[in-house]
Parts: structure tokens; C-alpha cells; sequence
């Protein structure tokens, strides 16, 4: 944790003014902000999580071998429609 050199309030992360990858830190007391790599490296935590095989998800896209047929997919609108017909909202 990293405190304001003026007040010594602990700087938080002012996302409004971090852009770019850029945090910066503020004091909530006076204002002060800083963008200090130090304060950064203390800030965030990095941990990279190994993963076995099983974890891993693979995504496959579709060549709509299995896609519906327009003419199918109209003949079910029009039956939804009708089983609608008779219900009031």
C-alpha cells in the first residue's frame, strides 16, 4: 500500500483518469495523483494459472451442416404464431 505524501491518506486507483494501460493513483483527501511505477508494481497482481488438457475448451464453428432449413424454420414461426393465438397478454 502506498500513501500520500502530503496528507498520508492511502492512494486508491482512479479509474476516470488511468487510460491507456496507464493507472494512475489518487488521494481521496487532497487530490494529489500519481502515476509512479512503484506504486503500480505494488498495486497489481499477476499469477498465471497453469491449465491441463481437460481445461482447455476448444471451439469449433459451424459449417450449418446442422443449421435449419428456411422453409422448416417458417413453418415453425407459423406454428408458434398459432399456438399464440388464443392467449391474451
Amino acid at each position: 500500500m502506498e500513501f500520500c505524501p502530503k496528507c498520508d491518506a492511502l492512494l486508491v486507483l482512479d479509474v476516470k483518469k488511468s487510460k491507456n494501460g496507464k493507472p494512475v493513483f489518487k488521494c481521496r483527501d487532497c487530490d494529489y495523483t500519481s502515476t509512479d511505477e512503484k506504486i503500480v508494481k505494488e498495486y497489481i497482481i499477476t499469477e498465471e494459472i497453469p491449465h491441463s488438457e481437460k481445461e482447455k475448451l476448444e471451439v469449433i464453428e459451424s459449417t450449418n451442416d446442422f443449421a435449419i432449413s428456411d422453409e422448416i424454420r417458417e413453418e415453425l414461426t407459423e406454428q408458434y404464431r398459432e399456438s399464440l393465438e388464443g392467449f391474451e397478454y
